[in-house]
């Protein structure tokens, strides 16, 4: 069955999404916590429809800790630990890691508190990473 066709994302909205993700993480690398060098990281390969919040999150870069060059050098185990989703999930259904809050997730706008991610269980995540849903 063919979907509606979605519309690429403009270059504002990229923007847009980069800076909601920066305030959201507060600079900090969500898989270590360190506060330093950032880089914003796509969890699902970025394609022209992705760079959406629920699909971004902050990690150390080369002169901070360095998770996302793990990330990049380990993608099974990223998988695993909740900071990348596969290609054929939707980020906003695949459980994220966040070092101060463990598994949540991600919101693509704030709901009506102001939270952008839902805090779930381990056996939430270990759900929906094995096909279930919530």
């Amino acid at each position: 069955m063919i979907g509606p066709k979605i519309r690429k994302l403009t270059a504002a909205q990229e923007r847009e999404a980069y800076k909601l993700v920066t305030e959201r993480d507060n600079g900090t690398c969500v898989r270590c916590g360190h506060r330093g060098p950032t880089e914003r990281d796509h969890r699902q390969n970025r394609d022209p429809f992705n760079t959406v919040p629920s699909n971004l999150q902050l990690l150390g870069g080369p002169f901070g800790c360095g998770c996302h060059k793990w990330k990049t050098e380990n993608p099974a185990a990223a998988v695993l630990e909740g900071f990348s989703v596969p290609s054929w999930a939707r980020p906003e259904l695949w459980p994220a890691w966040r070092h101060d809050v463990g598994w949540v997730l991600y919101f693509d706008t704030p709901d009506s508190d102001g939270a952008w991610w839902k805090q779930i269980s381990q056996a939430t995540a270990d759900l929906l990473m094995n096909g279930g849903t919530a």
